[in-house]
């Protein structure tokens, strides 16, 4: 149990509407117990509270009864919603947003724990991961999960988090400045992480100097906390000094360079992951992460590094981080069987589907580049979404794909056919295709057994569909509202 019925009220100043979904006995559900915080009917489980939000596209007050099928035991309306079903206890508010937010700022307030919170351009959710897997050695750990790092995302993870969590790790996105302050704010967190800075969002901005601005409103609530920025990054001395600004106690770094405080000197792959050597804070120490893209190495130096900030022992996460596993949608490796039209074939899927920009797609190509095989490199690659210049930074990838050894090639989205063309004149067998079907057909037209077979894109280019069709069972699409 994570709250009572008559908590959340309380919480959020709400009014319960029946007496309907609480233990006999009870006035207004107000012992209920609250497992769970759902706002997509078609995620709710048995003994969720269900909060009815309203978004541009779906009302959450059209799905309360779904959402009581699925086990939810009360409800979050806004109070002049047409009548709520009256088989679990409905509670109004003045608008369902706004008590969401108030549940995830009391479950902060109550919260005696310590809170990280993980921006950047890249590797927000792997770091997120491999820290939430680090302090779980621990004590009890939560973390946010999916997307959820936004407006929404955020005061819903906080809203999840158990009273007695010891840990409590948050990832925070934006794609506008001015969206992380409020977040920041809302999390109040201990130590807060900027991964790196790259070309995100890049439409949204005048230039990466405005991006690191706005990803260094992480720090806006450290006040005596411990801040943590990318040695290697080229606004590494900027993010300093707007965490020093904003108070923080500590300013630690990570990194490949030499004035990291958590060092990465080398890594190389094993047959599992990759074996990581590292100087934290001087002293040399030789262990492995279960991930098997090298640049996860320096997330697992974030997580060593907050595990060290907080003088905690670094055995028991180092073991954890041996543990680890690759993300789907986010590098991870596994064999897959497809069905082409005339036969099936095996091959090796390094489904890096989830979302795409310039850095991340060299990253992406490096993994490809670094996977042992003996056969054929594919790249299945889809537009980078919310660029400036998208024209030229497609382009801009053709040495990366040629440096990959890259054999077979699909693009698909208006500017990845700029990528195409600038390999024209290179020894690769290259197709471009209109939308994520065609990119299926041409992939299960011109694979061949033992392809290795990266795909990556932005998620609006639907090419996780391909990973979808190749994953028996199929799996479930990463929806967790309906005002998504």
């Amino acid at each position: 149990m994570i709250w009572t019925a008559q908590q959340v009220i309380t919480a959020v100043g709400g009014k319960a509407l029946n007496n309907k979904g609480g233990n006999k006995g009870t006035e207004a559900g107000g012992n209920t117990a609250i497992h769970g915080i759902a706002i997509d009917s078609r995620a709710t489980q048995k003994g969720d509270l269900f909060i009815a939000l309203k978004g541009k596209t779906h009302d959450g007050n059209r799905f309360t009864g779904d959402a009581i099928k699925q086990g939810a035991v009360a409800i979050m309306v806004a109070k002049d919603s047409a009548s709520p079903p009256k088989t679990a206890l409905a509670i109004a508010v003045d608008e369902p947003m706004a008590g969401l937010e108030r549940l995830g700022l009391a479950a902060r307030m109550r919260h005696q724990g310590t809170r990280i919170a993980i921006t950047g351009s890249i590797g927000k959710t792997g770091t997120r991961m491999l820290v939430a897997t680090a302090l779980g050695a621990y004590g009890k750990t939560h973390f946010s999960h999916g997307n959820l790092n936004n407006h929404i995302g955020v005061p819903l993870s906080l809203a999840r988090m158990p009273e007695d969590a010891q840990f409590g790790v948050f990832e925070a996105g934006m794609d506008h400045a001015g969206e992380l302050a409020p977040i920041s704010h809302l999390i109040a967190p201990h130590i807060a992480i900027i991964t790196a800075i790259a070309d995100s969002h890049s439409s949204n901005f005048s230039g990466l100097d405005a991006i690191a601005m706005a990803k260094a409103e992480i720090f806006s609530a450290i006040k005596g906390g411990i801040a943590f920025i990318n040695a290697d990054d080229d606004f590494a001395e900027l993010l300093a000094e707007e965490a020093a600004k904003a108070g923080a106690a500590r300013i630690l770094r990570f990194g490949y360079a030499t004035d990291a405080d958590y060092q990465i000197v080398s890594t190389r792959r094993n047959a599992s992951g990759i074996d990581i050597e590292a100087k934290i804070r001087g002293d040399t120490y030789n262990f492995s992460l279960g991930m098997t893209a090298a640049h996860w190495a320096l997330s697992a130096m974030m997580a060593l590094g907050v595990v060290d900030a907080l003088g905690l022992p670094l055995q028991p996460a180092l073991a954890a981080l041996a543990k680890a596993q690759d993300l789907p949608g986010r590098g991870a490796v596994r064999a897959v069987r497809v069905k082409t039209a005339k036969t099936a074939i095996n091959i090796t899927l390094i489904d890096d589907s989830y979302n795409a920009n310039p850095a991340s797609m060299r990253g992406a190509l490096h993994h490809l580049a670094s996977m042992p095989n003996k056969n054929r490199r594919v790249a299945i690659l889809g537009d980078m979404l919310e660029l400036d210049a998208p024209e030229a930074k497609h382009q801009a990838l053709a040495d990366a794909v040629k440096a990959a050894g890259v054999a077979l090639l699909i693009t698909t989205g208006k500017y990845m056919r700029h990528l195409s063309d600038a390999l024209s004149d290179a020894p690769i067998e290259s197709y471009h295709a209109d939308d994520h079907h065609e990119a299926l057909r041409l992939a299960e037209s011109h694979l061949k057994n033992g392809d290795v077979v990266l795909v990556k894109a932005s998620n609006g280019i639907h090419l996780n569909r391909l990973v979808e069709a190749w994953q028996t069972p199929p799996r479930a699409r990463n929806g967790d509202s309906h005002v998504a």
